[in-house]
C-alpha cells in the first residue's frame, strides 16, 4: 500500500500495472495487439548470394538519427543441408539422436551477417559494401568471413552510453571457424554498423571466457543508470540430471519435470548487468516459466527490454514446443529484474493466419522504434515451424517441411505498429467508470493525456489533494469534457490548463471519469 506521494516528475506514465492506481470502478485493462502492415513482409531473400536468410530474434533494426535512416542487420545461415543429411546418415547409434550441439550441423553452416538500410523503414536497399564478394560481386555481407569466422545469433546494440564514436554500435555473437571445438562468444564494435572490428580482449562472464551463452543474445544500454544489460540463455540450460530408467522420445530438447527445481530444463531467460561490455557478473535466471500459470510446454525464448519513464517494458517470445511455434508477449517490471505478464491470454504480436508468411513464428530481436506518430515493431516471421524444417527429415517427421526445400518456406521481416504509448489502455464501457490515482508529485504544471473516446464517449478529470479534498476550481464539473481521440490532449478546467504547483509539490490525486473511453497514458509537464 502506498502511503507517501509517488514522484513522477514529467515522465510518461503507462498503465500496464497498478503502480499509480489507488482504486477503480467499471474499468478494465486492455492489451492492444500490434497492427501488421498490409505490405508485409518488407525484407526477404532477393539476392543470389543469400543462401538461407535466417531472420529470427537475431534480426535488428535501429533508427540512426545522425544519418536519418533505418538500419537493419540479419543473418544468413548459409547451411548446406544436403551435406548435413549425408553426414547424419553416416552416424550410428545414439549420436543420431543428438540435435542441439551436433558437430555435423556446425560443420555445414557458414553464418554471416548482412546489412540493409531504408529512408522510410519500409522500402529497403542492400548496398554492396566491399567486405565480402561472391562471384566477383560486392555484397551486403558485413560480418563473417575467413578472417572473422562464422557470426551467428548476434545481439546488436546502438550504444547510448559509450562516448567513443568508433564504438557506437556493438555486437555480441556466437563465433567459430570450424566446429564446436573452437567456438566462443565474440564481441565487436562499429562506428556505423557497416564495418565491424572484433575486440582483442576476450568476453568474460563470471571469469569464464568460453562459449557459455545460449544462441539468443539481447544487449541493451540504460542511459539513466549507465548500465548495460545482457538478457540471454545459459549454454547448458537444457541439460538436467536424467534418470536412465525413464524412456525418451526423439526431438529437440529433454523432458520437463513440473515443480522439480533440480530438473529445470525449459528455455528461460538469464541476465547480467555491467558497466563494461566485456566483463559481466554471473548470469542469473530471471524469467522462468511458471508451472502453476504457464502451459506444460511453454518456454521463454529471450527478453527484449526497454525503459519507458520509470517503467521497464519487455518483449517476451514464448515458444510452444509441441506446436513448434513462437509468438510475442508483453511483460513489465519496476526494477528490471522481477517481470510480470500483462495479459497471459493474449500476445502483443501473434502469428498469422494459416498459410500466411508468418503463420508459425513472430518474434523480435530489439526494442521497437519509437516515432512521434507511431511505435514500429520490426518483427521476424516465418511460414516454417521452429525446428521441424531443420531436423524433421532427420527425425522422420511426417510434415511437409521435413524434406529438402522445406516446401518453399522462408523467414522474413515484417512491420507492425501501435499508436504512441499504445501498448495498454484503461477502458470503460456503457457504465461510467472511475479511476483514482495515488497521490502524485510533479514539477510540471499541465496534465497531458493519451486518450481515445468512441462515439458517445467522454473523459473528465478532477484534482484532489493528498487528503482527498477536491481542489477548488478543479472539480469534475469545471473540467472541459473531452470526447475525441488525441495522443497529447491537455486537460483544462473552464479553459485553464495550469495546475496548482503547491498541490503538486505536496501530493495531488487525479480522478478520471469516463464512458466508452480508452486512457493510454498520462504525464504532467511544463
Amino acid at each position: 500500500m502506498i502511503t507517501s506521494p509517488v514522484s513522477i516528475g514529467q515522465k510518461p506514465q503507462l498503465f500496464v500495472d497498478n503502480h499509480l492506481v489507488e482504486y477503480v470502478n467499471f474499468v478494465t485493462r486492455t492489451l492492444h495487439q500490434a497492427k501488421k502492415f498490409d505490405g508485409n513482409p518488407i525484407l526477404r531473400r532477393d539476392k543470389p548470394w543469400e543462401i538461407l536468410p535466417y531472420l529470427r530474434n537475431n534480426t535488428h533494426v535501429h533508427w540512426d538519427e545522425r544519418e536519418k535512416i533505418f538500419k537493419c542487420w540479419y543473418e544468413d545461415m548459409a547451411w548446406d543441408y544436403d551435406l548435413f543429411m549425408r553426414k547424419q546418415r553416416e552416424l550410428q547409434g545414439e549420436n543420431r539422436r543428438e540435435v542441439a550441439a551436433i558437430a555435423s550441423y556446425e560443420e555445414t553452416i557458414d553464418n554471416r551477417y548482412l546489412y540493409a538500410e531504408s529512408a522510410d523503414g519500409i522500402h529497403w536497399e542492400k548496398p554492396g559494401l566491399g567486405y565480402r564478394t561472391v562471384d566477383g560481386v560486392q555484397t551486403n555481407i558485413v560480418f563473417g568471413n575467413k578472417e572473422h569466422g562464422k557470426i551467428h545469433s548476434a545481439g546488436i546494440l546502438k550504444d547510448t552510453i559509450d562516448p567513443d564514436e568508433s564504438k557506437r554500435y556493438k555486437a555480441m555473437y556466437w563465433n567459430s571457424f570450424e566446429s564446436l571445438h573452437d567456438s566462443r562468444i565474440g564481441v565487436a564494435y562499429s562506428p556505423d554498423g557497416r564495418t565491424w572490428t572484433p575486440y582483442e580482449e576476450p568476453l568474460r562472464i563470471a571469469q569464464i571466457t568460453q562459449r557459455q551463452l545460449g544462441d539468443v543474445i539481447f544487449l541493451s544500454a540504460d542511459p539513466v543508470t549507465g548500465n548495460y544489460h545482457l538478457d540471454t540463455r545459459t549454454r547448458a540450460m537444457q541439460e538436467p540430471p536424467v534418470n536412465p530408467k525413464h524412456p525418451g522420445v526423439p526431438g529437440w530438447g529433454p523432458a520437463h519435470f513440473p515443480h522439480d527445481s533440480w530438473r529445470v530444463s525449459k528455455r528461460r531467460v538469464a541476465s547480467s548487468m555491467s558497466r563494461n561490455i566485456l566483463d559481466w557478473p554471473l548470469l542469473q535466471d530471471m524469467l522462468v516459466p511458471n508451472d502453476w500459470l504457464d502451459n506444460l510446454d511453454d518456454e521463454f525464448y529471450g527478453l527484449v527490454r526497454m525503459r519507458v519513464g520509470d517503467l521497464w517494458l519487455g518483449l517476451l517470445p514464448i515458444f510452444k514446443r509441441t506446436a513448434n511455434t513462437v509468438n510475442l508477449h508483453l511483460v513489465h517490471s519496476r526494477d528490471g529484474f522481477a517481470w510480470h505478464r500483462v495479459d497471459r491470454s493474449k500476445p502483443l504480436l501473434d502469428i498469422g493466419d494459416a498459410g500466411a508468411w508468418d503463420c508459425y513464428m513472430a518474434e523480435m530481436g530489439n526494442a521497437p522504434v519509437f516515432l512521434d506518430d507511431e511505435i514500429r515493431l520490426y518483427y521476424s516471421g516465418s511460414n516454417l515451424h521452429h525446428d521441424w524444417w531443420m531436423f524433421g527429415e532427420k527425425e522422420g517427421l511426417d510434415v511437409p517441411e521435413a524434406s529438402p526445400g522445406w516446401n518453399d518456406g522462408e523467414t522474413a521481416m515484417g512491420l507492425a505498429t501501435l499508436r504512441p504509448e499504445g501498448f495498454v489502455s484503461l477502458d470503460t464501457d456503457a457504465r461510467e467508470g472511475l479511476m483514482g490515482t495515488h497521490a502524485l508529485m510533479s514539477d510540471g504544471c499541465r496534465l497531458v493525456v493519451n486518450v481515445a473516446c468512441q462515439s458517445k464517449g467522454f473523459l473528465e478529470v478532477e484534482l484532489a489533494d493528498a487528503n482527498d479534498d477536491v481542489v477548488p476550481g478543479y472539480e469534475r464539473r469545471a473540467c472541459d469534457t473531452f470526447s475525441g481521440d488525441a495522443t497529447q490532449h491537455v486537460v483544462t478546467w473552464n479553459g485553464k490548463a495550469e495546475l496548482p504547483r503547491n498541490v503538486l509539490a505536496e501530493g495531488a490525486k487525479l480522478r478520471f471519469f469516463s464512458r466508452f473511453c480508452a486512457l493510454y497514458a498520462m504525464r504532467i509537464v511544463d
